[in-house]
């Protein structure tokens, strides 16, 4: 987007911080050019997400969000990625300001100047644990399901009521 004129100096990053604040999904803007690249911007649905407020984001590395959990394959993907300043997205293992877990699909991509310098890091989260759990549940119902057909299909068997 590339704006010609702003009618007044200011309203842009207004509007922008009110459009980012009215989306969906949370969205941070992270600064690479400062030490451990903390996030700057955090909208409202991220600290409804994570239950931090902007005060206890802003100023941080993301990573604070992983708690203990730092064994994830999916980590070290991302590190790769801002390393060599390439979009990612991936699933991470991610706890809120209380404790509980929650799984964030996450989309971090870079964002350049005019000349192609970084100058930020977009990140979009998305809170997927209902998914994750309703995906748990199929495959915990399917293992149920093919368990108790094997054992129908095994005392039929002995019953000589299969043929093969």
């Amino acid at each position: 987007m590339k704006f010609q004129i702003e009618k007044d100096p200011g309203v842009i990053p207004h509007i922008l911080t009110q459009i980012l604040d009215g989306c969906v999904n949370g969205i941070t803007l992270s600064d690479p050019d400062l030490e451990d690249n903390p996030i700057v911007f955090a909208n409202e649905v991220f600290e409804k997400i994570t239950g931090y407020s902007r005060d206890d984001i802003i100023g941080k590395n993301c990573r604070f969000l992983q708690g203990k959990d730092h064994d994830q394959p999916e980590i070290e993907i991302l590190r790769e990625a801002i390393r060599n300043q390439r979009a990612v997205e991936v699933t991470l293992k991610n706890y809120k300001k209380n404790g509980d877990l929650f799984y964030n699909r996450l989309s971090v991509t870079p964002l350049f100047d005019n000349e192609g310098r970084l100058i930020y890091f977009l990140g979009i989260q998305y809170d997927i644990t209902e998914q994750i759990h309703a995906q748990h549940e199929i495959e915990r119902l399917n293992n149920s399901f093919d368990l108790r057909r094997s054992d129908y299909l095994s005392q039929q068997s002995k019953r000589g009521a299969v043929k093969r």
